[in-house]
């Protein structure tokens, strides 16, 4: 959060104000009945003629595009290791982003998505976060399936999320709802490494890892360990131009040896 911000914390439950960041207002209620509240409170003073509203949609498209050259070169940066950024952005690259839906997972998965996926129709990205347990998006994949049968479905998730959710991966199979599910497997719950210092040299506990991809395939899926970069592309491709995950298919792709830091 940038210094200098004035927080307003809306939530239902007091106990959540200042838990992570300083609030200087907090608003106790129901959300939608609070904003709506907000909104009626506002509205006498008028529209707001700060800087912020003064923004042209080309500033934020230049801005994008920085990013994305500083993602870019991230991208390439780590040798033979698979990096998710590049992951990523490859299969931003490769799908039909008019017939496809995408979600990614909390945490790191979150992190590595947003800087590349570009969404270019509404509600064909699913963003969360912060709101229920890890491996979420594994639920949204299938829920998005059936809702657009039509659509190839997605979920980015890594070795946190699928030790919550993934045996039901199984229900997708059994239930015949084929999305593509990616695995980033680094081996390591990375994101919580630099706080989690003491419970990790006592316990390992942010490491956690399996092969997945033999999990996908004893649940009857498809699964593929992809530990090669030069693979990656070639592996989602597979699954997608062979419309596995359009005709009854459940696939994982799952990305091994990936850089810890980048989970």
């Amino acid at each position: 959060m940038p210094a200098g911000k004035t927080i307003v914390h809306a939530t239902v439950d007091p106990m959540d104000l200042n838990k992570d960041v300083p609030a200087q207002y907090g608003l106790i209620g129901d959300a939608a009945l609070t904003i709506g509240a907000l909104r009626l409170s506002m509205t006498p003073l008028g529209p707001c003629h700060g800087t912020g509203t003064r923004r042209r949609p080309e500033t934020d498209r230049r801005a994008a595009r920085g990013m994305a050259r500083r993602m870019d070169a991230e991208a390439h940066t780590r040798g033979h290791a698979i990096n998710p950024y590049r992951v990523i952005r490859e299969l931003n690259r490769l799908v039909d982003k008019s017939k496809t839906t995408i979600t990614h997972d909390a945490g790191s998965p979150r992190d590595q998505t947003t800087p590349f996926w570009e969404a270019t129709a509404p509600l064909s990205y699913i963003g969360w976060g912060k709101t229920t347990q890890l491996g979420y998006g594994l639920g949204l994949a299938m829920g998005a399936k059936l809702a657009r049968p039509d659509h190839l479905c997605i979920n980015v998730w890594g070795d946190a999320a699928i030790g919550f959710t993934g045996m039901d991966f199984e229900t997708a199979v059994r239930e015949r709802i084929p999305i593509l599910s990616i695995l980033f497997n680094n081996f390591s719950m990375a994101i919580e490494i630099p706080i989690m210092p003491v419970s990790q040299e006592k316990y390992g506990a942010t490491d956690i890892s399996g092969n997945y991809a033999d999990m996908a395939k004893a649940f009857g899926g498809y699964g593929e360990r992809v530990t090669d970069p030069k693979r990656h592309r070639g592996g989602a491709e597979t699954r997608h131009r062979g419309d596995r995950t359009r005709t009854g298919g459940t696939a994982r792709v799952h990305h091994g040896e990936g850089d810890r830091r980048l989970e």
